[in-house]
């Protein structure tokens, strides 16, 4: 029986972060004897639209980081580890934008070992500024259409409406 080599980060697969933090996604991992190849780690970022490709974001290959392949996040993410083959190829992403929001994979070779783990990474985005409006005459018996609207904010927003002053409950 042959041991190959084995990711042993726990079991989280889903990060929510707010825009602005860091996130360290893990990816720690465990050789066997008989993984003989060079070492690779490559994280790719998998794109919501499956009509996009898969994005390689950064990637370790013999001894050396290669992290210019995103320019989104260029300057914003690094190994968390500096000796990626010490056996962790966690990645930290810095000042998170909510463009960052998507599935991560994490994949780890080194002949004939291979193994891969996805985490998926939710960047959640404070509500900005709400513009209210009120549109129609405001005559008794007219119709009024009462709007709200905020540019920005993660999950989708929802709005909760309230008669404040008088007594009547609205319909």
């Amino acid at each position: 029986l042959t041991r190959s080599l084995t990711i042993t980060s726990a079991d989280q697969s889903m990060f929510e972060k707010a825009q602005g933090e860091k996130v360290t996604l893990p990816c720690t991992f465990e050789l066997s004897e008989e993984d003989e190849g060079p070492l690779d780690i490559e994280w790719v970022l998998i794109p919501a639209d499956n009509q996009k490709r898969e994005q390689i974001i950064i990637m370790y290959a013999v001894d050396r980081v290669y992290n210019h392949y995103y320019a989104a996040m260029t300057g914003r993410m690094q190994f968390t580890n500096l000796d990626p083959k010490s056996g962790d190829g966690s990645l930290d992403i810095l000042n998170l934008k909510a463009a960052d929001t998507g599935t991560y994979q994490c994949k780890v070779k080194k002949a004939p070992g291979v193994q891969s783990k996805k985490i998926q990474l939710t960047v959640l985005v404070k509500p900005a500024r709400t513009k209210c409006s009120i549109e129609g005459s405001q005559e008794i018996g007219k119709d009024v259409t009462l709007k709200c609207v905020s540019q920005e904010g993660s999950p989708l927003l929802s709005y909760d409406w309230r008669r404040v002053s008088g007594t009547q409950n609205l319909p």
